[in-house]
């Protein structure tokens, strides 16, 4: 699974919720974390929990772009060219594309959903439907956008599902909506996530310096290619900064792997950053705490390799850290 291809010519980073992208490096636990059955952290399996943690939060943050290049002539359309596949990425580009070309709409009563079904450049449809909530002929909060992919292809990604976004606010810079998915499963012929469940998505830019994604929601499951992993209590946020060229994101919550038998509560202590066209990040610090305060440690020292210390006892001493490649991490929970 490819991490991150961030800012090909234009990028768009991430997602993730909670404004802020920094993080304290702190090792204590959070009490307002989520309650869930934890995993004991070992020193044996330490590498395996962190790998799970940023799989996890990897099925929402590896996207190319979504900011622009959608095809002319379907109100959704595209996910990330090129560098793989991304959930918030995905739904990100398709909330805006659908508001950037709303549903044409005819005058009739109240509670009326207006229907369109868009051809994908590639083949298969996309039916999309807009209740116009207020009845005012546009889109403001309240209103729902309904998306069916069947069969859809655009730009190397197959989608499939229903992807649907209840507005919440809509202006020039910010927009934002209640994302719910209905088994979308989104293919780019190599990787496939299937998502049920949802995020609040909130979406703010700067034309031409920056974009940010952010999300908070209670429970999300999903699958790639077919591990399959259940987020509950998130929250995270990514920044893609246009004149740096790098991404800068977080997350933050409880992570149940059933395919591996691992759940912890996982958070950036501190913001992973990737720079242009790197696979993985470059550096940040992410954090997994299971029973009884048993940690597990995962630094990025470089876009290549990264470091993994464990603290069984939960007391803040961690075992002298082992380095592993990040290409041989990213495959062990398979």
């Amino acid at each position: 699974m490819r991490k991150f291809n961030a800012l090909s010519a234009v990028v768009v980073a991430c997602t993730l919720a909670l404004a802020g992208c920094g993080g304290d490096d702190d090792s204590t636990p959070d009490d307002s974390t989520p309650e869930v059955t934890l995993t004991s952290i070992t020193e044996a399996n330490a590498a395996q929990v962190s790998a799970v943690v940023f799989r996890a939060a990897s099925v929402l943050f590896d996207v190319a772009s979504s900011t622009g290049g959608l095809p002319v002539g379907a109100v959704v359309s595209g996910t990330a060219p090129s560098g793989g596949i991304g959930l918030v990425g995905f739904a990100a580009q398709q909330f805006k594309a659908a508001l950037d070309r709303p549903l044409t709409s005819a005058s009739g009563a109240l509670g009326v959903v207006y229907e369109e079904t868009f051809n994908c450049s590639g083949g298969g449809t996309i039916l999309g439907s807009w209740d116009d909530a207020d009845n005012n002929n546009d889109l403001s909060a309240g209103d729902t956008l309904t998306l069916s992919f069947t069969n859809c292809v655009e730009e190397g990604v197959t989608s499939n599902g229903v992807a649907s976004f209840k507005l919440t606010v809509v202006s020039e810079t910010v927009n934002s909506a209640q994302s719910t998915f209905d088994n979308l499963r989104i293919n780019d012929g190599t990787d496939e996530i299937v998502a049920n469940g949802g995020f609040d998505l909130t979406i703010s830019q700067s034309p031409g310096v920056s974009e940010t994604y952010e999300i908070a929601g209670d429970r999300l499951t999903s699958t790639f290619n077919g591990d399959a992993h259940t987020l509950t209590a998130f929250t995270g946020s990514a920044v893609t900064n246009y004149t740096v060229g790098a991404v800068t994101y977080t997350f933050k919550g409880g992570v149940t792997d059933s395919s591996n038998n691992i759940s912890v509560l996982g958070k950036t202590g501190s913001a992973f950053v990737v720079q242009s066209m790197d696979d993985y990040p470059g550096s940040g610090v992410l954090l997994s705490t299971g029973a009884g305060t048993s940690q597990a440690r995962l630094e990025a020292i470089s876009s290549t390799r990264v470091r993994i210390s464990a603290d069984p006892e939960g007391d803040g001493s961690f075992t002298d850290p082992v380095q592993w490649d990040w290409s041989a991490l990213d495959v062990l929970p398979d």
